[in-house]
């Protein structure tokens, strides 16, 4: 049975789902038979679109995750019993716009914990990043996204403390796969769908990557929120430890000719080993490998132009709103 059947006939809040994990965390709840209750500030289902057909049937409430009275207006109305809480702004987005970029991410992640106490809910995971542990005492690169992050899983920590809200924080490392067009992270997945189309493409970074494909990361989030995990719980998601070069050389197996390379400094937050410990917790296998997911990337490209999604304009507006 799979980690997330538990949540079957159940009705999960899902914030962030217009974005790449998001879209396939909503996608996974409808295969295992929940009801995914969608909150976002706009009605964005172009993620949603590229991976499944049935998009337009996913329930969909407008709403801004610092606005607590809709959230809880919303949670009673839909009967609310399980959240999944991937709302937030990233590290470009922080840049720019520092203060609203901190009520976004930091009071939007305590209204989640509010309403989790509030209704009694135990069953909660959030997303944290691997720009959390670039806070510490290390030469990997400080962000204020990484101190928002930072700020949430404490906050999780204390509604443990004061209150007996259980949560379970992941920390994504580099998310690839259908639907990741935006972030300093994006660009082996837009490498990808560069290939598909023919188009020339290179990688603005090199050296060790932790890759993780979207996929396998839903599958954790909505396993996570399956049931209650007594205290709160935060873990690092590694993936699959790997080279952009090595990446680069997979991909060329499956279109030897495309103009695809990479070029610059490594990321700022290196790959580190996956050390099992929120898959032991779960009762997941172990990611899947990295050749695996670009074939399960590339198969979903393929599918969803024959579906008739224009893979070039969404090429377009992927290079226009990545940095």
């Amino acid at each position: 049975m799979s980690a997330g059947a538990a949540l079957s006939g159940k009705a999960v809040l899902v914030t962030g789902a217009a974005g790449c994990i998001g879209a396939w965390v909503v996608k996974r709840l409808r295969e295992l038979g929940a009801t995914p209750v969608v909150f976002d500030i706009a009605e964005h289902r172009e993620r949603l679109h590229l991976i499944m057909p049935d998009a337009d049937a996913v329930a969909w409430e407008l709403g801004d995750i610092t606005d607590f009275s809709r959230l809880c207006e919303v949670a009673d109305r839909h009967q609310i019993e399980a959240i999944i809480h991937l709302a937030a702004l990233q590290v470009p987005f922080c840049r720019a716009d520092p203060v609203g970029s901190t009520h976004i991410n930091v009071m939007g992640s305590i209204h989640m914990l509010e309403l989790a106490r509030l209704r009694g809910i135990t069953q909660l995971s959030y997303a944290s990043s691997v720009a959390a542990p670039a806070m510490g005492d290390n030469t990997w690169l400080a962000t204020l996204y990484g101190a928002h992050k930072i700020c949430g899983e404490q906050m999780a920590a204390v509604y443990w403390q004061d209150w007996q809200v259980p949560s379970v924080g992941i920390r994504p490392a580099i998310i690839y796969g259908p639907g990741r067009d935006q972030g300093m992270s994006a660009a082996p997945t837009i490498a990808l769908l560069a290939a598909t189309l023919g188009e020339t493409y290179t990688i603005p970074f090199t050296g060790d990557v932790g890759f993780v494909y979207v996929e396998d990361a839903a599958e954790r989030f909505i396993a996570a929120a399956s049931r209650s995990y007594e205290g709160a719980h935060v873990f690092d998601l590694n993936g699959t430890p790997a080279t952009v070069h090595e990446m680069l050389s997979l991909l060329a197996t499956h279109y030897p000719s495309a103009s695809i390379d990479a070029a610059g400094d490594s990321m700022p937050f290196p790959a580190d080993p996956n050390s099992g410990d929120l898959e032991r917790l779960l009762g997941l296998p172990d990611c899947r490998p990295l050749a695996d997911g670009i074939t399960a990337t590339l198969a979903c490209l393929r599918e969803a132009g024959a579906r008739g999604m224009d893979l070039a304009e969404i090429y377009r507006q992927t290079l226009e709103k990545t940095p």
